[in-house]
């Protein structure tokens, strides 16, 4: 079992265990730095482009995946399901598969795609100490949003490691918009966890 980050002071964000209900880390985040964002709905709190980009990558930094993955497309998540489906099938011994989700085939079947995922980054960011920290020690700005459609959006972000001499980067996430609110389709944190993921095979 992990905590995330030891400096949460430095970060303005609490210590959570991993374990901690998804409700509560996402209360537990928003009220550090928004009181009254924490009595907001999903709904309500995925209703721009823009909130729904900023507390996708808050989730990402402070590790909480079950947390990342609330607002994450429904296709994204399959996405992830499928490269590890595609990771633990040809294992036979089954080990691939208790590494990456606990559980054995038919457990797997019986798995949500954002269980999936959140069950393998607590696995897989585990093990890299080095890709951990290159995920949560940055800082972020959410810049704005450019939109392709009514439902399809760019969000352009900045973001800047916590290292000396390091240089701010800008990027964009693309989001789409459904009924519940607007969710991430890509971004370069999941190009990154993606890469992660398939290297368990290698």
């Amino acid at each position: 079992m992990h905590t995330i980050d030891p400096h949460p002071a430095r970060r303005g964000l609490p210590c959570v265990s991993l374990a901690t209900p998804l409700l509560v880390v996402l209360m537990t985040c928003l009220a550090s730095t928004a009181p009254a964002r924490a009595q907001e709905s999903l709904p309500e709190l995925t209703a721009t482009p823009e909130g729904t980009a900023d507390l996708f990558i808050r989730s990402v930094r402070a590790i909480q995946w079950s947390t990342a993955a609330q607002f994450m497309a429904p296709w994204t998540l399959e996405r992830f399901r499928t490269t590890a489906t595609m990771i633990v099938d040809p294992d036979t011994t089954g080990d691939s598969r208790h590494y990456l989700v606990q559980t054995d085939s038919m457990g797997m079947l019986d798995l949500s795609a954002a269980e999936v995922f959140s069950r393998s980054f607590d696995a897989v960011i585990g093990d890299m100490p080095g890709l951990m920290h290159a995920l949560y020690d940055r800082d972020d700005d959410v810049i704005g949003a450019v939109f392709e459609r009514a439902d399809s959006a760019h969000v352009v972000y900045r973001t800047k490691a916590r290292l000396s001499g390091a240089v701010s980067e800008v990027k964009v996430m693309q989001l789409e918009r459904g009924a519940g609110g607007w969710r991430v389709l890509w971004s370069d944190e999941l190009e990154v966890l993606e890469e992660a993921l398939r290297g368990v095979r290698r």
